[in-house]
């Protein structure tokens, strides 16, 4: 196995830790998501190109099972009607003790950034170290799924926000293919504002959603 310097010295911890809070994420998001109006839910859709009619009404309509999960990550986290996300708005409800671990996952997912990257190594036991094509960063992804299903070179699409010394991510994953050579990668070397990052994120959705098409 590659000895990336990504890679934590405090592995084994983090990944005990990680797979011990990685089930309360999908809970935390479903709770995010019933703070959604209907207004909400078309708005995205409509900027997302998933937006059609059932019959006389508007409805959403996804080609395959995980433009669900990519979709409800860009509502839970993207929008953001006076700047507030459902994120932020699920934080900001205190619905949780301080000292739990929904609260303490909570105060790190509204920090969560939308981003590309590029695989640079996979850690067996749980993440992989990455490339961050925006910022310019190296960085360590707890995953579970990735070391076993992925390869070094691939190109991904995700939120990641801190946990400890690393990071986790959201949990909806766009494989966009491999490059074996990142040279010609030019990372902005800065974090992208709230706009341009929404556009990042839109821009690849759509990108996604047209490379599955050609697949099919």
């Amino acid at each position: 196995m590659e000895q990336h310097a990504a890679f934590p010295e405090n592995m084994a911890e983090l990944i005990a830790e990680y797979r011990r809070l990685w089930p309360l994420i999908p809970v935390l998001h479903t709770a995010m998501g019933k703070l959604a109006g209907k207004e909400a839910i078309r708005a995205c859709a409509k900027r997302l190109g998933m937006l059609g009619m059932q019959g006389n009404k508007p409805g959403i309509f996804f080609e395959h099972e995980l433009e669900m999960d990519v979709f409800q990550d860009y509502l839970n986290y993207m929008y953001r009607p006076r700047g507030v996300s459902l994120a932020r708005q699920m934080r900001n409800r205190n619905r949780f003790p301080p000292d739990s671990d929904e609260r303490m996952l909570l105060e790190a997912m509204v920090q969560a950034r939308f981003s590309l990257f590029w695989v640079r190594a996979l850690h067996p036991d749980g993440g992989f170290a990455a490339l961050d094509v925006i910022t310019g960063e190296e960085v360590f992804i707890l995953d579970q799924s990735m070391p076993k299903q992925g390869e070094v070179g691939l190109l991904l699409g995700f939120r990641r926000f801190p946990f400890r010394n690393v990071w986790m991510h959201t949990g909806a994953t766009m494989v966009f293919g491999r490059i074996d050579d990142p040279a010609g990668m030019k990372p902005m070397g800065r974090a992208l504002g709230e706009r341009e990052e929404r556009e990042l994120n839109e821009k690849n959705i759509r990108h996604w959603r047209e490379l599955a098409r050609e697949r099919e």
